[in-house]
């Protein structure tokens, strides 16, 4: 998600001009088409969970996402997620953020394991499972990643699509929850959070 939801258009933060786009094939079939000509299978080599480009590791995560993780792995909210970075001024003394990230620990997500591993793999969030792929506008945009190029079945092709397309769908309608939160709730003063559950005011 963007900073702004008037261009939210992915919850994906990281820099789009290192992504390259493909216009997707018309018809049933054709992002899974399109990603299996594109090559994929991850090499849990970590780079997307380290800050390896000199972009933060950031993991936008929605309320749902951080509790499907604290009910995996038994860690508290603050454990788990901290606001977006990115604040928006609003009024005389206000600012706002949009979301939740994953917390990280220096230039990696927490969870990243010495080993390359991932402590929530099961509960991970959708960007997680998608990377480095994400429908944008009718397009995929497809980020570096060492794991594309690699031959993969139609089958594994295919769960992939589906997943793409899920969180496409997941992602559009927390932006509908959080418009419809916007439209609802005037904002107050001081540091706030703006998710799909409606207007949090941060504390220190």
């Amino acid at each position: 998600m963007r900073t702004s939801i008037a261009s939210a258009g992915s919850m994906d933060p990281r820099n789009e001009a290192s992504a390259a786009r493909y216009p997707v094939p018309p018809g049933e079939g054709g992002l899974a088409a399109l990603i299996r000509t594109l090559g994929f299978s991850c090499t849990r080599c970590g780079e997307c969970c380290r800050g390896e480009s000199g972009d933060d590791p950031l993991v936008l995560v929605t309320p749902a996402e951080v509790r499907e993780i604290i009910r995996s792995d038994g860690s508290r909210w603050e454990e788990v997620a901290e606001p977006f970075p990115c604040f928006i001024r609003h009024g005389e003394s206000g600012s706002h953020t949009f979301e939740w990230c994953l917390r990280r620990d220096g230039d990696r997500c927490r969870f990243l394991g010495e080993e390359g591993g991932c402590g929530i793999y099961t509960s991970r969030p959708w960007i997680c499972r998608t990377y480095p792929f994400v429908l944008d506008e009718g397009d995929l945009l497809v980020f570096p990643c060492p794991g594309l190029g690699t031959e993969l079945t139609a089958a594994e092709a295919e769960a992939l699509a589906t997943d793409i397309s899920a969180r496409e769908r997941f992602e559009r309608e927390e932006e509908d929850r959080i418009r419809s939160v916007l439209a609802r709730t005037p904002l107050p003063s001081g540091r706030l959070m703006i998710d799909g559950e409606g207007v949090k005011v941060l504390h220190g």
